[in-house]
């Protein structure tokens, strides 16, 4: 089996699935093989810790038959609390050798924690696990989030080439089928967009189906989302757009950070589109990531 660096962590991971699936790149979030060898901070006595996220009424869109955005997931001044919680812990520089070597390119800083207990805000506080319920992925569905919160930072000149995401096993008979982006940063005053096939839209749908037709769910709601301010030394964002690639390297989707926007898509070796982060033009770009847990119905 082929032993490379982890383009995610940054360290030898035994897994050989990152290396054989060229151009589609894919950058697991966590590989088995490399959870207990990265640098992951426990979220005792952290300043995350403090958080305390508000439920919210929240109405989703859905883009395709892959993702939909929830806007308002964080409000303005949870994101900064996030920003600041994260900073408070400290970044740590990311970087991968590129396509040469099977990796996706990467350039960014991150940080990853080990924290059930803002994972379970995330999911039941803001209002996701009701946003998620009917979706079915394989004839499981959603139980909450992945304990395992990373941070990610891209600076001016920074971005994330092209890769997939993979699905892991997070537990027997539970795995993440869903990756979850709730961005902490954007324009300091504006809406949240998504331009699809070229078009602004506020993607509403009444139904969304998984890419393998395997999952399915019904939307519990749609509609646009509302300007948000955030108070913030961060400069005004500008790139950093989320995009995703159907057939032909076809755009299918572009999706601009704002502040509390998230963005959930499917992932997984056969489901996932591939899609990139643009690079940073102006500003600093903060993102929160976790995965969607599926598991058997309780």
């Amino acid at each position: 089996m082929l032993q490379s660096q982890c383009p995610h962590l940054g360290l030898n991971c035994c897994s050989s699935y990152c290396w054989q699936h060229i151009p589609r790149l894919c950058c697991s979030a966590h590989h088995v093989a490399c959870r207990s060898m990265g640098k992951q901070q426990q979220a005792g006595g952290s300043p995350l810790q403090s958080l305390k996220l508000t439920h919210k009424k929240l109405k989703p869109a859905v883009i395709n038959d892959h993702m939909l955005l929830v806007p308002g997931v964080l409000t303005p001044h949870e994101a900064q609390q996030c920003i600041d919680a994260a900073e408070g812990l400290g970044f740590e520089h990311q970087g991968s050798r590129g396509a040469a070597y099977g990796e996706a390119y990467r350039d960014n800083h991150r940080i990853s924690v080990q924290d059930p207990a803002l994972a379970e805000q995330l999911w039941s506080a803001t209002g996701l696990q009701h946003t998620m319920a009917g979706v079915t992925v394989d004839g499981l569905v959603p139980i909450g989030l992945n304990a395992n919160i990373r941070f990610y930072r891209y600076s001016r000149g920074q971005k994330f080439g092209r890769h997939i995401d993979d699905s892991v096993e997070v537990a027997p008979g539970q795995h993440t089928g869903y990756t979850l982006l709730v961005y902490l940063s954007g324009p300091l005053e504006g809406a949240a967009g998504t331009t699809s096939k070229g078009s602004k839209s506020s993607c509403s749908s009444s139904q969304v189906a998984a890419s393998s037709g395997k999952g399915k769910r019904k939307a519990p709601g749609a509609g646009g989302s509302q300007p948000m301010q955030i108070t913030s030394s961060v400069q005004d964002l500008v790139g950093g757009e989320t995009v995703f690639y159907g057939p032909r390297s076809r755009v299918v989707a572009s999706v601009a950070p704002a502040p509390g926007l998230a963005l959930l898509h499917l992932h997984g070796e056969e489901r996932c589109l591939e899609h990139e982060g643009a690079e940073v033009q102006q500003g600093v770009k903060y993102v929160l990531r976790s995965d969607v847990v599926f598991g058997a119905p309780r």
